[in-house]
């Protein structure tokens, strides 16, 4: 049989182990190429599959930044990201992100990313009678954090800095 004093420490084991002291994150691994290189490829795996917004929502901060060749302004913020997510999955399908090149510079809970990515797709313009393909490589900036209260990795910024177009290698236009 137990003593009060052993079962006090069994349950003070149990407690540490369950609900560790620190939520600061300071505790947490710093991350490595893998979990970066993880997390960017669910994003575009994501969009490929035309997940659902709350899916990609997931793999943001709150305060995400976004900024593309084509727009003037970045937009910030998932209601931003939401909008622009509704307009993104209206013209676009049989998606393909393929991450041609990496250079991840890891920094304790943060990475800072340079990807070359090509995106081959279906574009649909509202009233037009068919589809087009069109291929694209692009030059992309990110940065991803790892969330100090439950460890999470998310991105921060992403910028696209180029977009320039290219002949399909995935599919060949019919």
């Amino acid at each position: 049989m137990m003593n009060k004093k052993a079962i006090f420490y069994l349950v003070l084991i149990f407690l540490i182990t369950v609900f560790p002291a620190s939520s600061s994150g300071a505790n947490q691994p710093s991350l490595t190429e893998a979990m970066v290189k993880n997390v960017i490829l669910s994003w575009y795996q994501g969009t490929n599959d035309h997940k659902p917004l709350a899916d990609q929502l997931a793999l943001l901060t709150d305060d995400v930044e976004m900024r593309y060749p084509d727009t003037s302004q970045p937009f910030t913020g998932k209601e931003a990201f939401s909008k622009w997510y509704a307009n993104v999955l209206s013209k676009y399908f049989d998606e393909t992100h393929k991450v041609e090149s990496w250079d991840i510079k890891l920094s304790g809970q943060l990475a800072i990313v340079e990807l070359v990515v090509r995106w081959e797709r279906r574009r649909w313009n509202p009233g037009e009678a068919t589809s087009h393909y069109e291929a694209s490589v692009s030059r992309q900036y990110l940065e991803l954090v790892r969330m100090p209260a439950d460890g999470r990795i998310l991105i921060r910024k992403k910028i696209v800095k180029t977009f320039e177009k290219t002949a399909p290698v995935y599919n060949v236009e019919s």
